[in-house]
């Protein structure tokens, strides 16, 4: 099946419906880690026509963009490059830093890392509170003038701070968490970038695995691991209802012939401002059960079906 290409607003630019995520490829904080396999995910997802890699530095401590830049060195000019700044991984300290001067620092190494001269899309990753957005937005917006980054993103804004940024720049884009498990972006979140006609990129779209159906039991990570810190519904109060989700998605998947996964991307693909949705892999096999059949035709029924249940998993 060919890779679906999905246009963006204020660009000419298309991008595979499908963005390879690498936080896990950069080998901290999801288990166990092989770096040969990273690298095969890298390229299948390549092979397979996905032409949007997600980075950052803090994943891996640069590692995760080292190995990017080797997987695309000769195939630059065909991929949407994108990447973050704002967290401080020199000193360890991970602290959210988005003065200027620590955005020219994070900006230089990652062009280096990645082996290019530009970002297509650099993402503050997380908001500073700190220092003044003005600032933020006005260094960014130099390195664009500069040609050194081509668009100007955010990740994990709240909406006032997304309204904040945009009082400084038209932003390009909006990196939110979410999936058929997190659906907080829809109170205030997509209305605005609707509105603004921004891009709309999630993350944890897969609900870190959860929606592939994997896990049979409440499953237990060791400290550390992202599962256990940063993704709500892995708690176990949350299990009953969040099963109950996942049986219906693997029953529609079942119907349909094709995979669970296939299904949680293909519902969020469908959701009002979604432009692409950015997927993890750590090896080449999870790359093509990612984009098989992507998108699943789901008819009123199925997305009601995933709909109501959804609400349901934080409902008291």
């Amino acid at each position: 099946m060919t890779m679906k290409l999905v246009g963006l607003h204020n660009s000419d630019r298309k991008i595979s419906a499908i963005i390879l995520g690498t936080w896990a490829i950069g080998g901290s904080h999801w288990g166990p880690y092989d770096e040969a396999n990273a690298v095969k995910a890298i390229e299948a997802a390549l092979d397979k026509g996905i032409n949007a890699i997600d980075t950052a530095p803090v994943y891996g401590d640069g590692h995760a963009e080292e190995l990017i830049g080797k997987a695309i060195r000769g195939k630059r000019d065909g991929i949407f490059l994108a990447t973050k700044c704002g967290l401080d991984i020199y000193d360890r300290s991970y602290r959210r830093d988005l003065s200027p001067a620590y955005i020219e620092k994070d900006l230089h190494g990652s062009l280096k890392r990645l082996g290019t001269d530009r970002i297509d899309l650099y993402q503050c990753h997380w908001p500073d509170p700190q220092v003044p957005v003005e600032e933020t937005m006005a260094a960014l917006t130099r390195f664009r003038d500069e040609g050194k980054i081509r668009h100007i993103g955010v990740s994990n804004f709240s909406g006032p701070q997304l309204l904040e940024a945009l009082k400084c720049v038209a932003l390009f884009s909006l990196q939110p968490h979410y999936s058929l498990l997190e659906r907080s972006a829809e109170e205030d979140l997509l209305p605005i970038c609707i509105e603004k006609n921004m891009n709309v990129f999630s993350y944890g779209s897969l609900g870190a695995g959860m929606l592939t159906g994997k896990y049979r039991e409440s499953p237990r990570f060791k400290k550390g691991d992202a599962r256990s810190f940063f993704y709500r519904f892995f708690k176990p109060a949350h299990w009953p209802k969040v099963r109950r989700l996942v049986d219906e998605v693997e029953a529609i998947a079942a119907r349909k012939g094709t995979t669970p996964g296939a299904v949680a991307l293909s519902w969020l693909l469908k959701q009002p401002g979604v432009t692409s949705v950015i997927v993890g892999a750590r090896t080449a096999e999870q790359v093509a059960g990612n984009v098989a059949d992507v998108p699943v035709d789901l008819n009123k029924e199925d997305m009601s079906a995933l709909d109501t249940l959804s609400r349901q998993v934080y409902e008291p």
